[in-house]
């Protein structure tokens, strides 16, 4: 009797080992870090034609003007549409063929880097979605880092990969994920994704 419980809870802890190590694999990737959205050959879309553009989140605390102080002014018509819904402009904006991309940020942290931030693609005018499915904090894994204009309706963007090893200013790897921009009306979608170590 006492043989059969030891084999009926060993049978249990095996099980539940088990149980417990292919969900820790369904949620993590291949290193074993977590999954997002930048894993895979091809992200899925999250953007669709004619939507608005988002509102800037809201952070819960206020931003020191200094770092305000830094956004740049609007001076575009994108510029002003991205303001009107919360967002501060950060860096310069990037234009070509009828192509316009835009960062706006949501907040700051203590050196004044974005929080909540999230790049806008505008074609002809027209709004084509976001460069990432939610706002990214810099400094984090997965934050939005340089973006190439590469022809009509096509853009590359590079997001910074961190590993749990990676000091904050040196991410190991970087992804680089292709764009398409469809027309009538425009709609941003990512075709491919490709990780290097840097």
């Amino acid at each position: 009797m006492a043989d059969k419980l030891r084999a009926r809870l060993a049978l249990v802890s095996v099980s539940l080992c088990l149980a417990f190590t292919l969900d820790v694999r369904a949620i993590s990737g291949a290193s074993g870090e977590i999954a997002s959205w930048l894993d895979g050959p091809q992200p899925t879309s999250w953007n669709s034609a004619g939507l608005a553009v988002p509102a800037a989140p809201k952070l819960g605390e206020s931003a020191d003007p200094r770092c305000r102080a830094l956004a740049r002014p609007a001076e575009l018509d994108e510029d002003k549409r991205l303001v009107e819904r919360g967002w501060d402009l950060v860096g310069e904006f990037q234009g070509g063929w009828q192509i316009r991309v835009m960062l706006g940020t949501a907040g700051y942290d203590g050196m004044c880097r974005p929080r909540g931030y999230q790049g806008f693609v505008f074609v002809r005018g027209a709004f084509a979605g976001t460069l990432a499915p939610q706002p990214m904090d810099s400094r984090t894994d997965g934050a939005l880092g340089q973006v190439h204009l590469e022809g009509t309706g096509r853009l590359r963007a590079e997001y910074r990969r961190y590993a749990p090893s990676d000091p904050l200013c040196c991410p190991s790897r970087t992804t680089s994920v292709v764009f398409a921009v469809a027309n009538d009306p425009p709609v941003l979608r990512p075709v491919s994704a490709s990780t290097s170590s840097n």
